[in-house]
């Protein structure tokens, strides 16, 4: 049977247990099963296997267990031999007469000149099918990637006839790479049967296991060491015991914690049991990997062979020897080492006083063939201070790209060269001075970067330098929520006698974009924007050109020309190219073409849009999130409601990115709330909705472009009044939206027909009107009629009672899109054809309006819908609405289904999200939801979940 490894814990691992016990349970009903489970050394993988069948063995199943090792390829069918305990001096004529005949021994009835192997073959699977005959049967084989050719043979025949018999193979093995034949064996059982991964332990796993190690509550930095095992439970056990021999944990008030000495390295008795288990490698394999250790968790083959200063050719024996032992795993293009423990082994193993040698010529090194800048900052961030000259002249260099491309690197890194007082009073100083203050402001520190920013404008003199310092104060400034001082900035900037053309215009531009945020005087915004674009223009300032197009755009968006602000976003678009510099404009750019793409009802085009943004981001060095926001209010409308929360979820609302780090107004931030409060309110999920509102009603509202981020805050304080029985409040909060500010571009007609539905309601018919001749005034704004078309003629179906022209809408609304304001035209229209007595046409567009709203999940909506409709004597049936499952296979959202199925895979999550277009950071959260929804803790238990759910119609038509 075999014994289960004292080092594993099985707690937390039931999910993996009761799939095996599962099995066990199908074989023990007759029908067979082939099972390949493979994971790194030392995660247990024996042991799970062992103590699922041991809880199954009431199941009345004979199991045979036999476990190959490096030597077992030398002695044909010795795996299988064992497995079925065959041997010389076995009582069973049988299994004797197999032995004597490999040894070539004769045997009765053999034929003269047959291969004893074959033979032998033949009689194994014979003795096989024989078993079965008289008992379930269940074979287990661990390593199986030692094991002999003639075996892996018997194997695969006989997982080409398991389904006929109640037989379950179980394999256990190492993970890919594996020698050519049992790779292609392993293939075919996924082909017949299922290929499983075990999962190393999780965080809250490894603590259960580090906590009955020390016998108490494993204190933060005692995690943190155990935490380098990876969840490999072996690594973190001998971790563990290591620190406890060499007496470097301490016990106090019930927790335990290591001392300082090991808090940043590993014990002796540690290291040492680690190096033995790196001594089957050739000393040039360890050399080679010593120097892999030196460029971090990560590293490129290419980086690797510079800096040994060999052909790469050269290293691929060593690094095959190390990805088939499983020290090394690939990781998209790069390799990585699967334990961080073991890469600092290596890396410590080195003389302490060599490795800043070895880190600088590595950084020089990588330098001179041009690696990517970040590269090389790794390996300066490695040695205690780069003071040295040609080192600070690099770092000047490279900084601006830095900034851009790993913007918290680069603020450790130049933070350090200005601690040092290197080159103190010089120009290159000055420059690493703002690149920090950039570095600072691009990874959310503000106040530092305003200190910094100003330290620099009262050391610089130069017009150039002296511009782009005010440029980043600005922007730090207003992204601050600080427009009055950094318009001051601004004004400071353009008064400056020698200010070149290319900053006259940014200014000029960012100017403008504040005349229409801060005054909505479009006028004078749009005046500016042509002015600013002229004078990039005539300088060929390309970045300049874009930003004052996407002032025009904004002018364009807010007198309802949305074809006109297309032709200006895509202006954008072509002067803008895939620099460093622009990547924040061209991001806010694409996010302004999927917002007027949805205005002009090309919902299609939005998405596709949305996809090219998405994918912008990704391609990017800086690994941006995307159009998060935007995406949200996209999917909103569009019915996605699950997707959208998993944008604004990715997020944090009060980075400098949602700005796009200054770039625009700091509306997207009531945005966030607005969004997230009303999906939360139409869900009747009151505690998100009210913790929401708090947060965005809390936020000032002191420029154009606040009010105009501030309608989906007050459509969820609506909801919340409605829900409430306040309908008078409701309308009184909606109503506010009828005198927009000059320069404000809110859409209002989106809210237009549920205000003109509570009006009418409660008998306000003077608010009802006011609203309808809203919604159509600014209908007949839209130069290509659109979504405000639609709502007006919403709105005159609910204000003359006529339920075809709402029916109508309804399917306009499906025609383009948009779900949920189709589910609120269908129940308006049911509401108005059961007052008509047209019942069974009322019940139709009732059923089809909660259906519609049982997908986005809106409960409340449906309950309103059954309440406005039981007065005239309509029932749906069942009566409310149906519990939203919450947890299990079948509460995942659709796109969840997708990424859970592409994890199942075995795709890493920028795969999924290139697969999907999404930001990796919302695939992240999706997987988060996932892994709640679900019940398990790792993507392995993921993928097992999915292998238990196939894909079928029913999940298709999700």
């Amino acid at each position: 049977m075999g014994v289960q490894d004292p080092h594993v814990p099985l707690v937390g691992r039931a999910a993996d247990l009761s799939f095996l016990r599962s099995l066990a349970t199908q074989v023990s009903a007759g029908t067979g099963a082939a099972l390949w489970l493979e994971g790194e050394p030392g995660v247990g993988k024996s042991s799970l296997v062992a103590a699922a069948l041991a809880q199954a063995g009431q199941l009345g199943c004979c199991i045979h267990w036999a476990a190959a090792d490096e030597f077992s390829a030398r002695s044909p069918l010795r795996v299988m031999l064992s497995c079925l305990n065959v041997d010389a001096d076995s009582p069973d004529p049988r299994r004797s007469s197999i032995v004597r005949r490999l040894r070539g021994e004769p045997v009765p009835d053999e034929l003269t000149g047959a291969d004893p192997v074959l033979s032998a073959m033949e009689e194994l699977l014979s003795l096989v099918d024989e078993l079965c005959n008289g008992q379930p049967r269940i074979f287990v084989v661990d390593d199986m990637q030692w094991a002999d050719e003639p075996s892996l043979i018997t194997w695969h025949r006989l997982t080409q006839v398991v389904e006929q018999l109640p037989l379950l193979l179980i394999a256990i093995s190492r993970p890919a790479p594996l020698q050519p034949v049992v790779s292609q064996l392993r293939n075919r059982v996924r082909l017949r049967g299922q290929v499983v991964q075990v999962s190393p332990l999780t965080e809250e796993e490894i603590a259960l296991l580090v906590r009955d190690l020390v016998n108490a509550a494993p204190g933060p930095r005692l995690l943190r060491l155990a935490a380098r095992a990876s969840g490999n439970p072996l690594y973190a056990k001998e971790l563990v015991t290591a620190l406890l021999a060499e007496r470097l944990v301490v016990r106090e008030g019930g927790q335990a914690e290591v001392t300082d000495e090991a808090a940043d390295g590993v014990a002796p008795s540690l290291a040492s049991l680690l190096h033995h288990r790196l001594v089957f490698l050739a000393p040039p394999v360890l050399e080679m990997l010593g120097t892999a250790a030196l460029l971090g968790p990560e590293f490129f083959v290419t980086d690797l062979a510079a800096s040994l200063q060999t052909p790469a050719s050269s290293l691929l024996t060593g690094l095959r020897q190390a990805l088939a032992t499983g020290l090394l795993t690939e990781r998209g293009p790069a390799l990585a080492f699967r334990h961080p423990l073991i890469r600092h082994v290596l890396h410590d193993s080195l003389p302490s006083a060599l490795r800043p040698v070895l880190h600088r010529q590595i950084a020089r090194v990588l330098a001179e063939t041009g690696a990517p800048p970040e590269r090389v900052a790794e390996q300066l961030l490695a040695m205690p201070t780069p003071t040295d000259r040609p080192t600070l002249d690099w770092i000047a260099a490279e900084a601006p790209a830095l900034v851009y491309r790993v913007p918290h690197v680069a603020a450790e890194l130049l933070e350090r060269v200005i601690d040092e007082g290197v080159g103190t009073g010089s120009d290159q100083q000055n420059t690493v001075l703002l690149c920090l203050a950039k570095a600072y402001f691009r990874t959310g520190q503000r106040e530092k970067a305003e200190r910094r920013a100003w330290e620099v404008l009262e050391r610089v003199s130069e017009s150039e330098a002296v511009a782009d310092v005010r440029w980043t104060l600005t922007r730090i400034l207003y992204s601050a929520g600080r427009p009055d001082q950094a318009r001051a900035v601004i004004d400071q900037a353009l008064s400056h006698p020698c200010l070149s053309l290319k900053w006259q215009a940014r200014f000029k531009a960012l100017f403008a974009m504040h005349q229409r945020s801060d005054t909505g005087d479009l006028v004078a915004a749009d005046h500016g924007a042509q002015q600013a674009f002229d004078l990039a223009a005539s300088c060929g300032d390309r970045f300049a050109m874009g930003y004052a197009l996407c002032v025009q755009w904004l002018v364009d968006s807010v007198r309802r020309d949305h074809a006109a602000a297309l032709r200006t976003i895509d202006r954008a678009l072509a002067v803008l190219d895939e620099r460093a510099e622009h990547e924040d404009l061209r991001s806010w750019v694409l996010e302004n073409k999927v917002f007027t793409l949805h205005n002009l009802d090309r919902l299609n085009d939005a998405e596709t849009a949305r996809r090219i943004a998405v994918d912008n981001a990704q391609r990017s060095d800086s690994g941006r999130m995307g159009p998060n926001i935007g995406s949200a209010v996209h999917d909103f409308w569009c019915g996605h409601w699950d997707d959208a929360l998993a944008s604004l979820n990715s997020i944090d609302a009060h980075s400098p990115e949602v700005t796009h780090f200054g770039l625009r107004e700091r509306g997207p931030t009531l945005l966030y709330h607005g969004v997230s409060a009303l999906i939360a309110s139409h869900r009747d999920e009151r505690e998100a909705a009210q913790t929401h509102l708090e947060a965005g009603l809390q936020q000032p509202l002191s420029s154009i472009s606040d009010w105009e981020n501030y309608d989906f805050l007050l459509a969820a304080q609506a909801v919340g009044a409605e829900r409430c029985g306040s309908l008078h409040k409701a309308v009184e909060l909606l109503s506010t939206l009828l005198d927009p500010r000059p320069g404000q571009m809110t859409l209002v007609h989106q809210w237009l027909p549920t205000l003109v539905r509570l009006a009418v309601e409660t008998g306000d018919r003077t608010t009802a009107e006011a609203a309808f001749t809203s919604c159509a005034a600014e209908a007949a704004r839209e130069k290509t009629p659109a979504r405000a078309n639609a709502a007006t003629r919403h709105c005159r179906g609910l204000l003359e009672k006529d339920s075809g022209l709402l029916l109508a809408t309804a399917e306009y609304y499906a025609g383009v899109g948009r779900t949920f304001e189709r589910a609120q035209a269908l129940e308006d229209a049911a509401v108005l054809l059961a007052a008509q007595n047209r019942r069974q046409d009322a019940r139709s567009a009732l059923t089809e309006a909660t259906s519609l709203y049982e997908a986005l999940g809106a409960t409340w909506d449906i309950r309103r819908a059954d309440t406005r409709v039981r007065p005239h004597g309509i029932r749906r049936g069942a009566r409310g609405p149906r519990p939203r499952v919450s947890v299990g296979w079948e509460s995942l959202s659709p796109t969840e289904l997708k990424v859970a199925r592409l994890v199942a895979m075995g795709k890493s999550n920028p795969e999924v999200a290139a697969d999907l277009f999404l930001s990796r950071r919302t695939v992240q959260t999706h997987v988060s939801h996932i892994l709640v929804k679900l019940g398990v803790h790792s993507r392995v238990e993921i993928a097992t979940e999915a292998m238990r759910h196939p894909e079928g119609p029913q999940a298709d038509a999700q």
